[in-house]
């Protein structure tokens, strides 16, 4: 028969092992963090963007999401939602509406760009969505007022780059 010293060593043993086999297998449910575009895997790169190294730097907070993008290490424009689904001012003239559509997992944003503005006018609805274990983000892009094809892109998480301080 065990002794009691024996039972609870071998107790507190499986429940180690357990804890990092769950750990090990649990899902990261953070969009923050760096992110590559896999060109391969998207639909509707556009040809500007094919070839180069295209990355997003994404920081969601609270009620907050921004996207940084870089493009060939280079940041290029910051993006900032209020994860209310309120309308709120964004860029170029252009309003927004962003809000948890499966939190933490997806984030929706429709971005309305008005007529004579610098950006051709009309709507679009964003879908953010971590994928499987939170190793990737597939970025889906529509136009609802028109009938283009949707544009879908697939990030991969990566290390943040040398030299970054975020």
């Amino acid at each position: 028969m065990p002794s009691m010293r024996q039972w609870l060593g071998a107790s507190a043993l499986i429940f180690l092992l357990a804890a990092g086999a769950c750990a090990r297998g649990a899902a990261n449910t953070s969009f923050n963090g760096w992110w590559q575009l896999d060109e391969g895997a998207s639909t509707g790169v556009p040809p500007m963007m094919k070839g180069h190294q295209t990355v997003v730097h994404l920081t969601q907070a609270d009620e907050r999401f921004t996207i940084d993008f870089l493009f060939d290490g280079q940041s290029v424009n910051t993006s900032d939602f209020v994860l209310d689904g309120q309308m709120h001012q964004g860029q170029l003239g252009a309003t927004q509406d962003a809000q948890w559509v499966d939190r933490p997992r997806t984030i929706a944003i429709d971005i309305h760009r008005p007529a004579g503005g610098p950006m051709p006018a009309g709507n679009e609805h964003l879908v953010w969505a971590l994928q499987g274990n939170g190793q990737e983000i597939r970025r889906t892009s529509t136009h609802p007022d028109t009938t283009a094809p949707a544009q879908v892109y697939l990030y991969r998480r990566i290390p943040p780059p040398a030299g970054s301080d975020r």
